[in-house]
């Protein structure tokens, strides 16, 4: 019996492709509604439920901006063609500028329940 080499033995290793359309579903569509749903304030409307509804989009919108940038760099590091770099970057401008556009809607929507809250605090006291 011969000694069978190291360098005869080429193990050919495929890598798996990571789906941008997967990062994109998961980070625009599902993580961010689940957030939603997880810190959503089910009872009479607090301080603390108006902050963690607020930071709740603010970090759903986050991971949405992200994923848009992942599924970028995949683009460019997977080596697709140029009108697949261009549709994904033209998407990921999209849902950054639409989820910018929630952050701000956010903010606007929290001042708006925390004078709420202390309008009723008030015409209780």
């Amino acid at each position: 019996m011969s000694a069978v080499s190291a360098e005869s033995q080429v193990v050919a290793v495929r890598r798996r492709r990571i789906s941008r359309g997967l990062v994109l579903v998961l980070g625009v569509i599902v993580v961010p509604f689940a957030l939603s749903l997880a810190l959503n304030s089910y009872g009479a409307l607090t301080v603390d439920g108006a902050l963690r509804m607020a930071f709740a989009t603010v970090a759903g919108q986050t991971i949405a901006i992200l994923s848009a940038v992942a599924a970028v760099v995949l683009t460019i590091t997977q080596r697709r063609p140029w009108p697949s770099l261009v549709f994904f970057l033209v998407v990921g401008a999209f849902i950054t500028l639409a989820a910018l556009s929630s952050v701000g809607t956010a903010g606007d929507l929290l001042l708006t329940r925390l004078d709420l809250i202390a309008d009723v605090d008030r015409m209780n006291g």
